[in-house]
């Protein structure tokens, strides 16, 4: 990734030269038309994250920013073909609600899924899993602090190899994570089994393992064909929570069934769904091959009910609220939530419950995210521009400062004006850009200043010779921190 910093002005670098690279380069440059699916900037090159195409305007949204991992579905070959950062749109991104990236962090040779906000030794992490998608599998998990910095990797214990679909941290600093493991047995030589591991972060001890194949058969799968890997992927574990009295809620896709399991023992409590539930579920409450599964404060269980489990399926996915009566043993509809057009995720996907009782929706393979408020109504619905897909889409409430100094870029006009374009990559607290000139780097002074506009942020000034600066600046108008000096001349 390159360092963030400052680019120095080549005299005679006119808005039409300007503008022509920027064509070639993919950026935004006023009078220049700036690629429709994927967005670039003057004062970060390096940075391209796909666009983001708005069906649905913001409208009363949840605080926060979209937490999203954008990457190429149809590069499933099996076999990763490394691409520069720079040239990059895969990776963690987090966006506001007009689409504009907040912060993005291009890898061209591994793939980012579940980037989210957690919690770890009592202060707010960024996470996501960094490893192969569509290929072998085998990955870790990335914990950053807000300066987006590694303060820890969490890898699989006991010679296991971790898979993308989950990373829960607990309160007591331990990770629950999924693992994806071929096996040979009597009835099928390539059996890939679904692993649950408690692991301490600090210390990467496992605490805890369960296995599927020492607790559901094969006879309960939905999926017990080969696949073209050549494997049988019956369970298919993608998603883990803690219940409201500790135990575990597993969520299996191939199954169409929700575990409940003693953290302890391993023993299976009760199944959910699939084709030996232990309770009879309303038809319309039930659900097929379905991902992200949640115990809420209010006892109900959401999931995201993907209905499809192939490319090309014709069923609509949706977001589920379900109810139990653990009694009656019975699961009941609380309340769906639908696309406003009918809309399929074979795969991936997630429902979120946000703190003002809305949802945010991850619709998976269709590429799309949907924000609904408390009674159902549509407030954002938007979708990458260039068909990438985010395995989830979460919103959180980021306070997030970079290292890094912001980065710039001046222009020299045609009219004899200048025009500075700066970004500061992940920084959340900039509210304004001040202007600061001068004829020596230490003696610089404010000479405007300007609302942020965006992740890139265009200011035109007079022509000058000497050194310009641009500074960062919050909602008080207190300085955040200052770009390196520029040299200029007329």
């Amino acid at each position: 990734m390159a360092v963030e910093g400052t680019r120095l002005t080549r005299k005679g670098f006119l808005a039409l030269s300007g503008a022509a690279c920027a064509a070639l380069a993919g950026v935004r440059v006023p009078g220049a038309r700036a690629a429709a699916t994927v967005r670039g900037y003057v004062s970060r090159p390096d940075l391209r994250p796909p666009a983001i195409s708005i069906a649905v305007p913001a409208d009363g949204t949840a605080a926060g920013s979209v937490f999203l991992a954008p990457f190429d579905i149809t590069a499933a070959s099996g076999a990763y073909q490394s691409t520069p950062n720079s040239q990059s749109h895969s990776g963690p991104l987090v966006v506001d609600d007009h689409g504009e990236p907040v912060w993005f962090l291009p890898l061209g040779s591994t793939t980012a899924m579940d980037v989210r906000l957690q919690t770890y030794q009592g202060r707010p992490v960024l996470t996501w899993y960094e490893g192969t998608v569509l290929g072998p599998y085998g990955g870790s998990w990335v914990i950053f602090d807000p300066t987006y910095h590694e303060v820890a990797r969490v890898q699989a214990g006991g010679g296991r190899h971790g898979d993308l679909h989950e990373l829960l941290l607990t309160p007591q600093d331990t990770a629950l994570i999924t693992i994806y493991r071929e096996i040979a047995t009597d009835l099928v030589p390539r059996l890939v089994v679904g692993i649950v591991q408690e692991v301490d972060v600090a210390s990467g001890r496992v605490l805890f393992e369960w296995g599927s194949n020492e607790h559901v058969g094969v006879d309960e799968s939905f999926m017990p064909q080969v696949t073209p890997a050549g494997n049988v992927d019956y369970f298919h574990l993608n998603s883990i929570d803690v219940d409201s009295d500790g135990q575990l809620l597993v969520s299996a896709r191939n199954t169409s069934t929700v575990y409940k399991i003693d953290r302890k023992t391993g023993e299976v409590l009760w199944r959910l769904g699939g084709k030996k539930s232990d309770f009879t579920v309303d038809p319309a409450a039930s659900f097929g091959f379905q991902h992200d599964v949640r115990r809420r404060p209010d006892g109900t269980i959401t999931m995201f009910d993907n209905n499809a489990a192939v490319p090309g399926a014709q069923t609509s996915s949706r977001g589920l609220r379900i109810a139990l009566d653990m009694k009656a043993k019975r699961a009941s509809f609380v309340r769906e939530y639908l696309a406003p057009a009918p809309r399929t995720g074979w795969a991936m996907g997630n429902m979120q419950q946000l703190e003002d009782g809305g949802v945010l929706v991850g619709w998976g393979t269709d590429g799309s995210y949907t924000e609904f408020d408390k009674a159902g109504r549509v407030r954002l619905d938007a979708r990458f521009a260039d068909g990438s897909v985010s395995y989830r889409a979460l919103r959180f409430e980021l306070d997030a400062r970079p290292r890094g100094r912001p980065a710039t870029w001046v222009v020299q006009n045609a009219d004899g004006t200048m025009t500075i374009y700066v970004s500061w990559n992940g920084a959340t607290g900039v509210a304004a850009w001040q202007v600061v000139a001068g004829k020596r780097k230490d003696a610089l002074k404010p000479i405007a200043t300007r609302r942020r506009t965006g992740f890139e942020t265009a200011i035109s000034i007079p022509a000058m010779s000497g050194y310009v600066s641009l500074v960062a600046l919050d909602v008080h108008g207190r300085a955040l921190r200052s770009a390196a000096p520029t040299a200029v001349s007329l």
